[in-house]
């Protein structure tokens, strides 16, 4: 194990944290961390040099803050574990399958490796085996789950939803930079100074279309850039909707949703595109809970939109032209492209290990995958699946009113916010994931969804202390109705 100098950060930082600061604190570094999606905060040379993130390293501090003496948190852990019952199954039951199935179906199927090798071509597989990447993926899947317990258990402090939106609105900000200074740098010739921050081994992949420079920031591909933006966006427009900073949430989500359409990213168009539909829906037939103003902001923006595109027809029609043709290339065109052969080949692994193992599943890690939904139903089968389903459903609470009705609470309608964006992710990770793990985000945002909605509503305040005028009124009545019941007597 080779530590790198992120890990030496990381380490210093939470060392800090962990004796000074309160779990909500870690957890705070934690969500910071996921930022950099491309590096490594240590190299285990013992797994195949498999990287282990810096979120990943924050979250041991994260667990070692709650089980610390004193912590006030402890007896949270066991409600928490409860919440999260349906992630808990998921994960463990991966994380079996992980070491058991690829041993029982061995040399049943051939299969691209989760860990981008070199190959021959696209379409190389080798006989189903046992490697490295079952342990590690089966030790992420433990990761993700314990993320999402330490979430729960934090989501009781008082303070903890408006410090959260705050840490949102701050890695939305700085995911927007590091995409806006990728651009700059590469746009003259100094593309290579933030390959200082991808030494992860997640297989970094060039970042360019006809000339044309797509945004990455630190992550190791514009799909991955795009696909943690999304995620933010969808957050901070959610908290803005419900009133929760709305100063901060509303900038926040604009620069997100520009830098998402300014991406080259055929995650973000489609991840875009089925948002706006869910939000229609949300409107038009759920009547989702919102204020007139908000809702003339939207439309406005979106009209603002809409005439920005017919200027930029109208006055650039080269420039135009030229976007057309990525646009079209990144979506429509996708498919026949060699990385969309590429991606389809992968995620119809997922359809014939399902097959292969009769509904069982060859275990998490087996193979590389190009969607949740059938990295999940190819490694776990039709338990994983249910399983996973029922997580899904017990974060969003379809049914319950909170949902789609701004609260005022502001637990509450955080947790409806989160809610929404755990269900919104499942857009871009159904497109592009690559294992059955869901991640730390995923985790993280349904983590603290299940412990803000599980809280009650805040009981009304207290009456106001009596003014000193109307104390010396009651005394007046009191006396009166003293002296009366003395001259009845």
């Amino acid at each position: 194990m080779i530590p790198t100098p992120f890990g030496l950060i990381a380490i210093t930082i939470a060392l800090v944290l962990l004796f000074r600061a309160t779990p909500l604190g870690l957890l705070r570094f934690m969500m910071c961390c996921t930022l950099f999606g491309g590096s490594a905060a240590f190299i285990m040379t013992a797994l195949g040099n498999s990287s282990i993130s810096p979120a990943h390293l924050a979250l041991v501090f994260m667990v070692g803050r709650i089980l610390l003496p004193g912590s006030g948190a402890y007896n949270a852990v066991g409600p928490a574990i409860r919440s999260n019952i349906f992630l808990a199954f998921y994960a463990l039951y991966s994380a079996a399958t992980a070491f058991l199935l690829p041993r029982i179906f061995a040399g049943h199927i051939s299969v691209s490796g989760l860990r981008p090798v070199t190959l021959r071509s696209v379409f190389d597989t080798f006989p189903l085996t046992f490697t490295n990447q079952n342990l590690t993926t089966a030790v992420y899947l433990v990761g993700t789950l314990l993320a999402a317990i330490c979430a729960t258990v934090v989501a009781r402090r008082p303070d903890s939803a408006p410090k959260i939106v705050r840490t949102a609105v701050l890695i939305a900000w700085v995911h927007v930079a590091f995409g806006v200074l990728g651009v700059a740098l590469a746009t003259v010739g100094l593309g290579q100074v933030l390959d200082v921050f991808r030494n992860g081994t997640y297989g970094q992949l060039e970042q360019s279309y006809n000339g044309m420079i797509r945004i990455a920031g630190v992550f190791p591909e514009a799909s991955a850039y795009a696909s943690y933006a999304f995620v933010w966006l969808v957050f901070t427009f959610e908290c803005w909707m419900r009133d929760l900073q709305p100063r901060r949430t509303g900038p926040a989500a604009i620069a997100l949703l520009a830098i998402l359409v300014f991406s080259t990213s055929g995650a973000a168009y489609v991840s875009l595109a089925g948002y706006s539909v869910l939000l229609v829906l949300r409107f038009l037939v759920f009547r989702q809970d919102l204020k007139p103003a908000k809702a003339v902001a939207i439309l406005v923006v979106s009209v603002l939109a809409i005439a920005t595109v017919l200027a930029l027809m109208l006055l650039l029609p080269r420039l135009a032209d030229q976007l057309g043709d990525m646009f079209r290339h990144m979506t429509v065109d996708k498919a026949e492209s060699e990385s969309g052969r590429q991606r389809a080949f992968w995620a119809m692994q997922g359809l014939e290990a399902f097959k292969v193992s009769h509904g069982l599943g060859i275990g998490a890690g087996s193979f590389r995958s190009s969607s949740l939904f059938l990295a999940i139903l190819g490694s776990t089968g039709v338990i994983g699946v249910a399983a996973f389903v029922a997580h899904l459903m017990a974060v969003f609470k379809p049914l319950r009113a909170s949902t789609y009705l701004t609260s005022r609470d502001e637990r509450q309608a955080a947790g409806s916010a989160a809610s929404w964006t755990v269900l919104s992710l499942m857009i871009p990770a159904f497109i592009s994931a690559a294992s059955p793990d869901p991640g730390l985000t995923f985790a993280i945002l349904g983590g603290l969804a299940l412990g803000w909605r599980r809280l009650r509503a805040a009981a009304p305040r207290p009456r106001t202390r009596p003014a000193p005028s109307d104390l010396a009124q009651a005394h007046r009545l009191r006396g009166q109705q003293h002296a009366s019941s003395r001259s009845s007597s």
